[in-house]
C-alpha cells in the first residue's frame, strides 16, 4: 500500500464525527493487522447498510423498514421530545422512563457550520403537533442548543399547546452524549414549561 492510498483512506475515515485522525489511523491500522476484524467489520457495516435506514417521520431509527419508536403503540402519541441527534434518542431511551414519541432534528441551528433553519426540517415537526401536544426540548445547552430551543419555541408559541423543556441538570455547555442516565432521568422529571 503506498503513502499516498493510505493517507486517503485514513482522510476519508475521518470524515465520520467522532472519529479524530490518530483514531481513524489506528482503526485502519488495527484492520490491515487483523484480516478477521477487517471482515467482521465489512460484515457489520453491510448490515448496516442492508437493515437500517432513517425513519421519514421521527428521523429515528428504522430497522427493516420499521420505526422502533413511531411503532410502538404503547407510547403515548401526543408528548413528542425534540434532539438534535440519534444519539440523544439512545440516551433517553436508557433512562427507560420516557414513553412518549420523539423529533430527530439531526443538527441545530450553527451559523459558523452553515446550519441555518432552512436547512433543519422544522416543518416536518410542525405537521406531527396536534392541540393536546406536548413538545418537551431536549436540546443541548450550548449556544447552539438554546439558538434552536429559541427558535422552535418562536415557531410553536401560537399553537397552544403545552410546550416544556427537560430541567437545567445539564450544565451550560454540556452534550446530551455525556450525560449519565441518572441526569437525564433527574432533568426529564423536573422539566417545566418554556417561555422567553
Amino acid at each position: 500500500m503506498n503513502k499516498e492510498l493510505f493517507e486517503e483512506i485514513i482522510s476519508n475515515i475521518n470524515k465520520n464525527n467522532g472519529l479524530t485522525k490518530k483514531t481513524s489511523e489506528r482503526l485502519v491500522n488495527n484492520l490491515i493487522i487483523d484480516k478477521f476484524a477487517l471482515d467482521n467489520f465489512v460484515k457489520q457495516l453491510n448490515l448496516i447498510k442492508e437493515n437500517i435506514s432513517i425513519c421519514s417521520i421521527c428521523n429515528y431509527y428504522e430497522i427493516e423498514s420499521k420505526c422502533i419508536i413511531c411503532s410502538d403503540e404503547s407510547r403515548n402519541q401526543n408528548v413528542i421530545c425534540v434532539v438534535a441527534s440519534q444519539l440523544d434518542v439512545n440516551n433517553i431511551e436508557k433512562i427507560n422512563k420516557y414513553k412518549g414519541l420523539y423529533h430527530v432534528l439531526g443538527s441545530e441551528i450553527n451559523l459558523n457550520k452553515k446550519k441555518s433553519p432552512s436547512e433543519i426540517n422544522f416543518e416536518n415537526l410542525l405537521s406531527r403537533i396536534g392541540k393536546n401536544s406536548e413538545l418537551i426540548l431536549a436540546l443541548n445547552a450550548t449556544f447552539e442548543g438554546e439558538l434552536t430551543t429559541n427558535y422552535i419555541y418562536q415557531l410553536t408559541k401560537n399553537l397552544n399547546i403545552n410546550i416544556t423543556r427537560i430541567a437545567k441538570g445539564i450544565p451550560m455547555g454540556g452534550s446530551l452524549d455525556y450525560m449519565d442516565e441518572t441526569t437525564l432521568e433527574s432533568a426529564f422529571k423536573n422539566r417545566k414549561k418554556y417561555e422567553v
